[in-house]
């Protein structure tokens, strides 16, 4: 169990480092759809440590593929689940993203379709490089 928390204290403070950047895009993002025009100290503060936070976290939870009694699609779903949880809550904390339903909606069915497209991606990737592996032991 030390292991896993070390593991996720690690890859979480490696992540957090890209927090600050994070924050750069989403308020770029936000400045260019006119949502906002200026900031108070506040809420760059505010949002410099949500966003390492979030990215922390995101970091983090990847150690679960680490978890040897735990499958490849139960990783996934635990991963995909505190991820979300943790931009949804975030974001909503932050004033990101509107609290309204179909803002909620949107952003629940693009984080999962996106989660989903990202592993499949990965999934096909890793597929190959085993079947070229393979391949190149049946040839010796």
């Amino acid at each position: 169990m030390k292991n896993y928390i070390l593991s996720f204290l690690k890859r979480g403070l490696i992540a957090s480092v890209g927090g600050p950047i994070i924050l750069a895009v989403i308020y770029f993002i936000l400045g260019q759809k006119g949502v906002i025009e200026t900031l108070t100290v506040g809420t760059v503060v505010k949002g410099i440590f949500t966003s390492v936070l979030l990215a922390f976290i995101a970091g983090g939870i990847s150690m679960i593929y680490t978890v040897d009694k735990l499958q490849v699609a139960q990783a996934a779903l635990i991963q995909s689940a505190v991820f979300y949880f943790d931009c949804i809550i975030i974001y909503l904390w932050n004033g990101w993203l509107p609290a309204t339903a179909k803002a909620i909606a949107f952003f629940t069915v693009t984080f999962f379709v996106g989660f989903f497209l990202i592993w499949t991606v990965i999934y096909l990737i890793i597929r190959h490089r085993i079947s070229k592996l393979n391949k190149q032991l049946n040839m010796q």
